[in-house]
């Protein structure tokens, strides 16, 4: 078999922002030499009797799928369990630690047939190609009923890279959550005198730093309790969130550039999140986690807020911090509610799938099967099918609490973001952090360090632009 050679144009076009990893020249895998057929009705090719008039079963699809995924969800126990149940299909894994290897696969020409993925990645899959059309397996599907999935899986439907919520079919969450909730740790309030936030009421998000300013402990320049914690991976997704309750985007409407120092409104985001980092209220670069992650400062006992989904559910009790814990609907920036989910972790399956029919087999098992009870019962997550809310956990009063909360988060029923189709889920968060540093370390003024990441971000986007619609 003849190597496919991989182009500069197909490392542009693959690699770097929108999907992690650098490029590794010359892997390409192995074609496969089982059936391509697309269509799970389609019959045996074995001779039939001209007399013989009753239907023949479909044909079972086999052979092996690839699938790009995390492998501590499909433990080797589960595939195995897979792969008895369903015999002569298959599962090699490339794992998600390996970025680099999912990057020379798509270039190559030779992807995985299924793909794990969160949200923001959509609508740049979609304008490279790269995502199969999946609406006429759903819709034959028993197990998968359009009709069942939950309103997150509209992440999933577009009817352009710049149209998501509706249209056609591209995959779906396994789980999800409405992100923008808070964690709350009672002790920390009531050790500093200052009263519990509401759990029915929304704060705002300027009451939200006023609380981490009043909790905060010090001992001298040493920080023993924080006051707030939040994703600052997600720096870009919330400010979107945040602009959405004004109607305004984060974008120009071709999303052919990011508006920073133009909108005013981001700007107040933006320097909100400055002064929080600032003041030393938040985890920084300068003054990072005490235990390299916020999520882990929380259960430790040592923050007093946690801005994470109904998914941080299943953790945020630790022996330290048990029955001290409740969670708070998600604070406004201009008054409007709203809660979207902005991960929705899932599954796409690639156009170039080389094993589709067998892909769909596993894809349903996953995300409908005994898998999808499992993680439903977990509490990691909100199931991403309606038939299986009835599993989330519902015992422990904090389990009863977050329960709560969530149906009320749900029941805002707020869209989808509109991600970048010309931006990879980090690029702008790697730059707000790289320029964030500097300008805490006083190389940079704010609006400079503003300036820089307006700048970086829109020369990715025109790059990625050129190569896509060029």
């Amino acid at each position: 078999m003849s190597e496919k050679v991989i182009s500069r144009r197909d490392v542009l076009k693959l690699s770097g922002s929108l999907i992690a990893g650098t490029l590794l020249v010359g892997c390409t895998s192995e074609a496969t030499e089982e059936s391509q057929t697309s269509n799970l009705l389609e019959e045996t090719d074995a001779p039939v009797s001209s007399a013989d008039t009753t239907p023949l079963p479909p044909k079972k699809p086999q052979g092996k799928v690839v699938v790009f995924h995390d492998v501590k969800e499909i433990t080797e126990p589960q595939r195995a369990q897979f792969e008895s149940d369903y015999p002569g299909i298959t599962i090699e894994f490339v794992d998600r630690e390996e970025p680099a290897r999912l990057t020379a696969m798509l270039a190559a020409g030779t992807p995985p047939d299924l793909i794990r993925v969160q949200a923001p990645i959509i609508p740049g899959y979609l304008a490279r190609g790269i995502m199969k059309d999946m609406t006429p397996y759903f819709a034959a599907s028993t197990l998968l009923k359009i009709e069942d999935l939950m309103p997150a899986n509209n992440y999933y439907k577009a009817e352009s890279p710049t149209r998501i919520g509706t249209g056609k079919i591209y995959g779906m969450c396994k789980d999800f959550s409405p992100d923008f909730t808070i964690f709350v740790n009672k002790k920390i309030f009531e050790d500093a005198g200052v009263p519990v936030p509401s759990t029915t009421d929304s704060l705002t998000y300027a009451q939200v730093k006023e609380y981490a300013a009043n909790i905060i402990q010090r001992d001298g320049e040493r920080i023993v309790t924080w006051g707030y914690g939040y994703g600052d991976d997600w720096i870009d997704r919330i400010w979107m969130n945040c602009l959405a309750e004004l109607g305004q985007s984060l974008y120009t409407d071709d999303f052919s550039k990011i508006q920073l120092t133009s909108n005013e409104e981001v700007r107040k985001q933006a320097q909100f999140y400055f002064d929080l980092a600032k003041e030393n209220l938040v985890a920084n670069p300068l003054n990072p986690s005490p235990s390299g992650w916020t999520g882990d400062d929380f259960t430790a006992g040592m923050l007093g807020m946690m801005q994470y989904g109904f998914w941080f559910s299943a953790m945020a009790e630790s022996d330290t911090t048990r029955g001290q814990i409740v969670m708070i609907p998600a604070p406004t920036w201009a008054g409007k509610r709203r809660n979207p989910t902005m991960t929705a972790t899932g599954m796409v399956m690639a156009e170039e799938a080389a094993n589709p029919d067998a892909a769909w087999v596993l894809f349903e098992w996953y995300n409908g099967g005994a898998l999808a009870t499992e993680r439903a019962s977990s509490g990691w997550g909100v199931p991403a099918l309606k038939s299986m809310l009835d599993l989330i956990p519902n015992e422990s009063d904090f389990q009863k609490q977050c329960l709560e909360i969530l149906n009320g988060e749900l029941a805002l029923e707020t869209p989808p973001l509109q991600f970048n189709p010309y931006l990879g889920e980090m690029d702008v968060a790697n730059s707000w952090k790289t320029q964030l540093e500097q300008a805490l370390g006083g190389g940079l003024s704010f609006d400079e360090m503003l300036g820089n990441i307006e700048n970086e971000v829109n020369l990715t986007i025109s790059d990625n632009e050129a190569v896509i619609n060029g």
